[in-house]
């Protein structure tokens, strides 16, 4: 957008696109059956098909909605044709599958399906109160889920021997592995973190810390060493973009220490073992004899063996059928050379979008707070600016979490398989809700500025944004 047609927008007033309440309803009741796996758990809901009945609905609802959105910003049309080349990149590679059928079967229920939560999420999603429930009802999924798994520690139930060491499961068949476990509860620390200063009442608070409890004893009694290299990533960003690293590491190290002291020896243990040997088997031979067996297919066959087909392949070659235990060496044996480098594409457009948008909804809240201290405009000027304050607050703390939560996942890839997962998805919608949303809250900020700079200023009325 030019500054012609920036100022032209902000000469009147500036508003969210609306959402059909009832369609986005649905779509919250989708997100919250997705995540706590309804169908999983009772069997009418299987039987109706939850996931694909309220799915269906918003997507239809929301292909419909497409043609009232007022504005595409440049930097969405940009994550949109990221997902695009991703998705071409690997539809191309099912026909030439080596294990065609298993290529087709994961392309339409964990490439299609899990996409369209990118477009439902930038359809959606269109405002800081759109945004504050979708963010809701996908964390109290987590909530669901991790105190699930505790509850399960505590009785015992969902804890028994795996590698040598007692590990925590999960409920239901999509977080059952402990990797799995392990792996979405380190991805949702990020938002618990980082959501935490930017909420003002104290249940909100309370529920963030009560999910970051959870959610760290789940990676913790996973017995997950993915789960733990993805938070060890996460610290060691956070300490990096840390404005007062001094008193970070001091916290740091106390908290370390009183982990060490607590935590059971056999975790301690595990956490060691990284890139060594568990307590039973030949882990560290097993995953270098997988790395080099990838390595080996991937020079034999560049262009790719096609979706999900490595293990076939492997087994043709080598007589050996585990998977590759590496996300990136995943990506360029499945869909090739050319699909790792789309792959790494979409996620520099995605990860580059959240720090723009992040950055620019910082320097608009600070704008904004240094007119608070300045002390501009009425009473109704407090009351507006509070409340645009709260949303760019709010909207950067969401690019930061989904900033970290992406590379997160980026660290986890290092040892675990996720290119056919709905992270990337989940990623790629926040990038292009969060631009689309952040574009009109600043225009709003913008014009308030303008506002309580006029001569005028005591006097008027700023509810008309």
């Amino acid at each position: 957008m030019d500054a012609a047609q920036a100022r032209a927008n902000d000469r009147g007033p500036v508003r969210y696109d609306q959402v059909v309440w009832f369609v986005f309803t649905i779509f919250l009741i989708f997100v919250l059956a997705r995540y706590m796996q309804w169908g999983a758990r009772r069997d009418f809901l299987a039987t109706i098909r939850i996931e694909f009945l309220t799915g269906g609905i918003v997507v239809i609802a929301s292909v419909l909605q497409m043609t009232s959105l007022k504005r595409i910003q440049d930097g969405s049309r940009h994550v949109f044709m990221a997902i695009g080349a991703l998705l071409l990149a690997i539809a191309i590679q099912v026909p030439f599958a080596a294990n065609r059928p298993m290529a087709q079967t994961v392309f339409e229920d964990r490439v299609v399906k899990f996409a369209m939560l990118a477009f439902l999420i930038a359809v959606q999603v269109r405002s800081p109160l759109t945004m504050r429930l979708f963010i809701a009802a996908f964390l109290l999924s987590m909530l669901y889920i991790t105190q699930e798994s505790v509850r399960g520690l505590i009785s015992g139930g969902l804890v028994w021997q795996n590698q040598g060491v007692m590990r925590l499961h999960g409920a239901v068949p999509m977080y059952a592995h402990p990797n799995s476990l392990g792996g979405v509860s380190a991805s949702v620390v990020p938002f618990c973190v980082f959501l935490m200063p930017a909420v003002k009442r104290w249940w909100l608070r309370l529920a963030l810390l009560a999910l970051l409890a959870s959610a760290l004893i789940c990676v913790v009694y996973s017995g997950s060493r993915t789960a733990y290299v993805g938070c060890v990533g996460f610290v060691l960003g956070w300490f990096l973009i840390s404005k007062r690293k001094v008193r970070w590491l001091t916290i740091g190290v106390v908290v370390g220490v009183v982990v060490v002291l607590v935590l059971p020896e056999q975790y301690k243990e595990r956490f060691m073992s990284i890139g060594g040997e568990e307590a039973e088997g030949q882990s560290k031979e097993a995953r270098l004899q997988i790395l080099a067996d990838a390595w080996q297919v991937f020079l034999k066959y560049p262009g790719g063996v096609g979706v999900s087909s490595f293990q076939l392949v492997r087994q043709r070659m080598f007589g050996r059928i585990q998977d590759t235990h590496n996300l990136y060496l995943e990506v360029a044996t499945n869909i090739g050379v050319q699909g790792l480098i789309v792959f790494l594409t979409f996620v520099w457009v995605v990860g580059t979008r959240l720090v723009r948008i992040r950055d620019q909804l910082i320097r608009q809240r600070d704008r904004l707070q240094l007119m608070v201290k300045r002390r501009l405009g009425g009473a109704g000027a407090s009351k507006a600016l509070g409340r645009e304050l709260d949303d760019l607050t709010f909207l950067a703390a969401c690019a930061q979490a989904t900033v970290f939560f992406l590379f997160v996942r980026l660290v986890v890839g290092l040892f675990g398989m996720d290119l056919y997962e709905i992270y990337w998805w989940f990623a790629a919608g926040m990038a292009i809700a969060l631009t689309e949303i952040g574009d009109v809250a600043m225009r709003r900020a913008r014009l308030l500025e303008q506002r309580l700079q006029a001569p005028e200023a005591s006097g008027a009325d700023f509810g008309g944004l």
